[in-house]
């Protein structure tokens, strides 16, 4: 690096956090960030995913923001800030990358505008979602392989075995990358790439512990919570609904406004490749893997949009570093003048598309995945959950098991999840389990939820919006069944209700 983006680099890192942390404190919460952090709390009073409560991830995430918990308390604002800091962290390692590979800290700062407005990165980093996290150690795990020399020691093979071990162990799909940089190894050095194999593979043993415990202590529920619920969870299987997955492919490339950021950047990295231009291992290597995760991301069903956002920083790099040497090859004060006019409308452009997709996840909800309109918007702010659990609080006592259809309500409250509602996700598959594998993956069947109330056992129950369960609009189905036993409504906090029952008239 030269000393000016040396330089740079703390503004900029400060920057980025300022920037990422408004974003947190201000995006629509994501209904998986309920079961997320419920999951990071059950793990911080010692108890463990698959094994205790039913968990539908890889188990690293609940370990990481537990352990951040430790040191923060228990708040949205705590875990927002969280992944802020994933988002800053990796934006900075971004800058710094760039600037390296290209010399040049103009080139470092576009990365840097480009990964901070993308769509993608601050619609998906800043908040309670694997992604920030997986993308973070995939990162360090790919510079290490760019930046490892033919005559390394097989250490650094070894730590990025281990940055990749931890990338898998939060989202588990992307250990469908590890033939890239087996390939990378065996490109880098082909007389000595067997030799070097063992220390990737031992350094991603590390990197796996987590689920490598957690298969050992109940094989059967770590392949059910990874693999057998996403199967089980539509009629397609785990792969399938081809024709949906055609249609998210071209929502991601053809959208209305994150189809010009997404096609902008893979449609220059795929025009340097024709035109031979992408001569620097860290753009092809970028490439690659950004290759690799584009189609991954496309195989779970139901596909989702979302899932590209971890494409984004290796694109960034496959698309400036390649610009960068082209710029730094021409001759002409004229073509200089020329290329450098077309990156900074194609930047202002990027940024430009940006804007209304920023007003729409911060401010007014549209077009947002989980909120149905602009009016259902305000149950999913920070603030009314933040409510929901103070209400939760002032009728519960300390530790007092409730039933809350979506978790993020009792995440930070003093409340626990009554046994079954540690994840909404349990009903979509409970018809298609018998009671005994129920019991053991800890997801209740609707007809056994009816029971507890009908037995009152749980003395409140919690119904907002949110959740897959509904025999029609905000859960009027299950507002029918706790009325018929005796509940009575307590608390309306918004659109979310909370009911208890009473033995006394």
């Amino acid at each position: 690096m030269t000393r000016t983006s040396k330089l740079l680099f703390i503004p900029i890192f400060l920057l980025q956090a300022a920037f990422f942390l408004f974003v947190s404190q201000h995006r629509f919460i994501d209904g998986d960030e309920g079961f997320y952090l419920l999951a990071s709390r059950l793990v911080m009073q010692h108890k463990a995913p698959y094994l205790d409560f039913f968990y539908t991830q890889a188990p690293l995430l609940p370990y990481a923001y537990a352990a951040w918990f430790r040191f923060t308390g228990i708040s949205w604002f705590a875990a927002r800030v969280f992944s802020a800091l994933q988002a800053a962290v990796l934006g900075g390692l971004l800058y710094e990358h760039v600037c390296r590979e290209t010399g040049k800290w103009i080139a470092g700062l576009a990365a840097v505008v480009l990964f901070a407005s993308s769509s993608f990165i601050f619609a998906w980093f800043p908040i309670v979602k694997t992604f920030p996290l997986a993308s973070l150690f995939l990162f360090l795990a790919y510079v290490i392989f760019v930046r490892r020399s033919q005559s390394s020691s097989g250490w650094w093979i070894a730590a990025a075995g281990v940055l990749f071990g931890l990338s898998v162990d939060t989202r588990s799909y992307v250990v469908a990358v590890a033939p890239v940089f087996l390939w990378w190894i065996f490109r880098q050095n082909r007389k000595r790439w067997l030799a070097r194999l063992p220390w990737f593979a031992g350094g991603f043993s590390i990197g796996i512990i987590p689920s490598l415990i957690l298969f050992w202590a109940s094989p059967d529920a770590y392949l059910f919570n990874n693999l057998g619920y996403h199967a089980m969870r539509s009629n397609a299987g785990l792969i399938g609904l081809w024709q949906d997955k055609v249609m998210v492919l071209l929502a991601t490339f053809g959208g209305r406004f994150t189809g010009f950021q997404f096609s902008a950047l893979t449609l220059t990295c795929v025009g340097f490749i024709l035109l031979r231009r992408m001569k620097r291992d860290a753009s092809l290597l970028a490439f690659v893997i950004a290759f690799a995760l584009g189609l991954i991301s496309t195989l779970p069903t139901p596909a989702s949009m979302q899932y590209f956002c971890m494409l984004v920083p290796f694109l960034i790099v496959a698309a400036v570093c390649p610009a960068s040497d082209y710029f730094a090859g021409l001759q002409s004060q004229r073509e200089m003048r020329i290329a450098a006019t077309i990156c900074v409308i194609l930047l202002v452009s990027f940024v430009g598309f940006a804007v209304p997709t920023f007003r729409h996840y911060l401010f007014t909800g549209d077009n947002v995945p989980g909120i149905e309109d602009s009016t259902d918007a305000t149950n999913w702010t920070l603030q009314q959950v933040t409510a929901v659990s103070q209400a939760i609080d002032q009728l519960a006592s300390p530790g007092e098991k409730v039933v809350s259809f979506w978790p993020g309500y009792i995440f930070a409250s003093r409340a626990d999840p009554y046994p079954g509602f540690e994840n909404d996700f349990g009903l979509v598959v409970a018809k298609r389990l018998s009671r005994e594998r129920r019991e053991k993956y800890h997801v209740p069947s609707s007809a056994e939820m009816v029971d507890e109330f009908a037995s009152h056992d749980p003395r409140l129950v919690v119904i907002g919006n949110q959740g897959p369960v509904s025999g029609g609009p905000k859960y009027s189905a299950a507002v029918a069944v706790v009325l018929t036993y005796g509940y009575t409504l307590v608390r309306m906090v918004g659109e979310t209700s909370v009911y208890e029952y009473s033995s006394k008239p």
